[in-house]
């Protein structure tokens, strides 16, 4: 077996990296968002028996078969409870959630993708064959994409001798799809998911699930043969890394671009769906954005951000703004996150509504519509990088809202109606 960033046949850096011909998908975690499912299911059975599920516990039970994750938790937990019974007190309460597990974002557009981009791709999953139909049977786009079309491949947890870690649901997938391992891409939430596709021999991208990076991933090598070659903080964020791996890139992205023509001096701005709507108050916050950074944000109220954002991709977003029962729509851009330059400690909406105001807004009602992603959060060397990069996004926000379908929802009902 090949440890995170190697392989059994050598290095992963010994040799140029071969083209990607091929890319297979993990499901739980990166498509579906079922770990959420999960912990709360774990969370009603391990009490049950006394205990409290740590994030430890969680984090050993990502992405394994359903078994071999309640025999990591009971190992972890010491829970003198067979793994048999914990799977079987959890059936009941996961079938009755599976089809409404949600999709993640970037997924459903990275799906799309694949099936038009003439690639060879698959899914290599834990989830047995009856849980998958289940998970698929509410997602009729989803069912067509990934199992239904002309040469899908999936391949379930119960369809391979050994569960992830270990390397044969990935195999399985490479042989259906004719490609050899090492001109596959995989990508991957949880470590025993990265740790199967490398023993495979394949290049990986993760996108961590709900514990976030954490230790143990490594650091990315981009011109890897084998392992870890990108780790990304949503399926949004992959274009940059997906290009860079010379893969057909992504068409949304907006401002459009040209054949053959650079991107965007500030990028681009990916549309997303659903949008979000969100109606709050504007609050003093922290008194940077015009004292320090000389740009007007606003902040929105703890309640409305906790209520629509709590599970939202940080990062930074362009909208449309209308402020208290007027009828002008601004064009916005935002962050939603924790601001890593200064290490905010809870998540926080910073819009910068891209308008010159002659007096200051606090208490009035914000109505905000989120249609597009930017760019992840980041950190910077320097106050004034920050403050260039915040007026590059400014820049990518205010093209972009020009161009459909950003443009017709500056008539969205909910910036349009009465409050």
């Amino acid at each position: 077996m090949a440890d995170v960033h190697g392989s059994a046949d050598g290095p992963a850096s010994a040799g140029p990296a071969p083209p990607v011909r091929a890319v297979i998908l993990d499901l739980d975690g990166l498509i579906l968002d079922t770990e959420s499912l999960c912990v709360e299911v774990a969370r009603e059975v391990v009490a049950r028996h006394g205990r409290v599920l740590t994030p430890e516990a969680h984090r050993v039970a990502l992405g394994r078969r359903p078994l071999e994750c309640w025999s990591a938790v009971a190992k972890v937990l010491d829970l003198a409870v067979p793994p048999e019974q914990l799977l079987a007190e959890s059936e009941p309460l996961m079938a009755a959630r599976w089809a409404d597990a949600r999709l993640l974002p970037g997924a459903l557009r990275l799906v799309r993708h694949l099936a038009g981009s003439g690639l060879a791709w698959g899914v290599a999953t834990s989830t047995p064959r009856a849980t998958f139909n289940a998970k698929m049977s509410r997602k009729p786009e989803l069912r067509a994409l990934l199992a239904e079309r002309p040469g899908a491949v999936v391949v379930c947890g119960d369809e391979v001798e050994n569960g992830k870690p270990h390397p044969d649901v990935f195999l399985a997938v490479a042989r259906a799809l004719g490609v050899p391992p090492g001109e596959c891409l995989a990508l991957e939430d949880a470590p025993s998911g990265m740790q199967a596709a490398t023993s495979a021999g394949m290049r990986v991208a993760v996108v961590p699930s709900l514990l976030g990076p954490g230790p143990g991933w490594g650091e990315p090598e981009a011109g890897a043969r084998v392992g870890l070659v990108a780790l990304l903080p949503s399926l949004l964020a992959l274009g940059p890394t997906w290009e860079g791996l010379g893969l057909p890139p992504f068409a949304d992205t907006l401002p459009p671009r040209a054949p053959g023509a650079e991107p965007h001096p500030g990028g681009g701005a990916i549309p997303v769906e659903p949008v979000v709507r969100i109606r709050g108050t504007v609050v003093k916050g922290f008194g940077r954005g015009s004292k320090e950074l000389g740009i007007p944000t606003a902040n929105v109220d703890r309640d409305a951000v906790s209520a629509a954002l709590a599970e939202a991709v940080t990062g930074i977003y362009a909208g449309w703004a209308r402020l208290g029962s007027g009828t002008q729509v601004y064009k916005t851009v935002m962050s939603i996150g924790y601001n890593p330059f200064f290490n905010n400690k809870e998540k926080t909406l910073e819009p910068w509504i891209l308008h010159t105001f002659d007096k200051p807004f606090y208490g009035d009602t914000i109505s905000l519509l989120v249609c597009a992603y930017v760019r992840p959060e980041a950190n910077f060397t320097s106050l004034q990088s920050l403050v260039d990069r915040i007026h590059a996004d400014a820049d990518v926000a205010r093209d972009a809202l020009e161009h459909e379908p950003l443009a017709a929802l500056k008539d969205d009902p909910f910036l349009t109606e009465a409050a």
